[in-house]
């Protein structure tokens, strides 16, 4: 682990308080939010200001009522799938985690292993899951879905999607993921954006069907590094675009278009702004995996990029901590939208 890295920390995490993105900071509140000049967006995207805030406030309770609703009453139809095990995983994959933990290992090594989309962008692809565990975990979902079970959205943007934590899918499936299997990769891939000591994720899977959601417009994760995941299901379309990273503004931005492998995995730094375009026909689910180093984004918020307010949150929140030299109760960094 390098100087300054944290590693796991069990229920210390928190939230910035600045909720949203940038660009208009509100005193009153101790928030962000979108704001262009036009005070019509503002008020059609936020309302009274203080309706925005009572809701924001919200929902980290409202996820918890829907958790544990769902842990009572939810009859899950592939229960093997909530602890994960290596037959789950591509035999490629393996191969690649083996190597990185492997002596000597370096990046030029593992890029025989991964595929280099982008090498100015730093966006790799590789198989991550077999092909019966993204069947069996597309079955889960839709049984999730068509269920009476409350549900909440995946983030600001995507309408339609499960929220693995609420659908007990986080502790054994997606953390030990993160920790043993993609933190070995991204530490060679992403050493300078704490691809080496990610110690908290958010993890929800999306869907795309016509008379949903189509596409997803331009913008940045709040996350130090992404895995998307293509789970897969028959589709047209729809393929990712990438333009620049957040920091590195460009007059002329260049977009580059990648196209879904069902199966694989689309590494990316989180503040690579991006989006989908419109699927055409079909039907697509997409697993996605924030993940975040407390060591990186204690000293910058990446949604807001001001030194974190840090608030309470519940789990992993937004992937703050505290130093605990500060000698203050434990919070969780809220600035993004959630």
């Amino acid at each position: 682990m390098e100087p300054g890295c944290m590693g796991p920390v069990r229920g210390g995490f928190l939230a910035c308080a600045c909720f949203f993105t940038d660009n208009l900071f509100v005193p009153r509140y101790g928030l962000h939010v979108r704001y262009w000049g036009d005070r019509e967006q503002l008020r059609r995207d936020y309302g009274p200001v203080e309706k925005e805030v009572r809701r924001r406030k919200e929902l980290g309770r409202q996820s918890r009522e829907r958790k544990n609703t769902i842990s009572q009453s939810y009859r899950s139809k592939h229960p093997q799938l909530y602890a994960l095990q290596d037959s789950f995983l591509a035999p490629v994959f393996l191969e690649a985690v083996k190597y990185c933990a492997s002596k000597g290992a370096d990046l030029q090594g593992l890029l025989r292993h991964v595929e280099s989309i982008s090498a100015e962008k730093r966006i790799y692809r590789l198989p991550v899951f077999t092909e019966e565990f993204c069947q069996a975990f597309i079955e889960e979902l839709e049984n999730f879905e068509q269920s009476e079970m409350p549900k909440g959205r995946p983030n600001s943007m995507n309408n339609y999607g499960v929220l693995l934590n609420e659908l007990g899918l986080d502790e054994a499936l997606i953390t030990p993921l993160r920790e043993k299997y993609l933190q070995p990769i991204t530490a060679l891939l992403y050493p300078d954006c704490g691809g080496d000591c990610l110690d908290s994720h958010k993890a929800f899977a999306v869907k795309y069907a016509l008379h949903e959601d189509l596409d997803l417009s331009s913008h940045y994760d709040n996350a130090e590094v992404t895995l998307n995941v293509s789970l897969g299901k028959e589709f047209t379309e729809g393929n990712l675009y990438f333009s620049d990273f957040r920091q590195d503004p460009n007059p002329v931005p260049k977009y580059i278009e990648v196209e879904h492998v069902p199966l694989h995995g689309l590494f990316h730094r989180g503040g690579q702004i991006h989006g989908a375009l419109p699927i055409a026909s079909g039907e697509r689910w997409n697993l996605i995996v924030w993940m975040r180093s407390s060591a990186v984004r204690n000293q910058l918020c990446p949604m807001c990029n001001r030194v974190p307010e840090l608030v309470p949150a519940e789990g992993f929140g937004d992937g703050f901590t505290r130093s605990p030299r500060e000698r203050q109760p434990e919070t969780v960094d809220v600035c993004s939208l959630t």
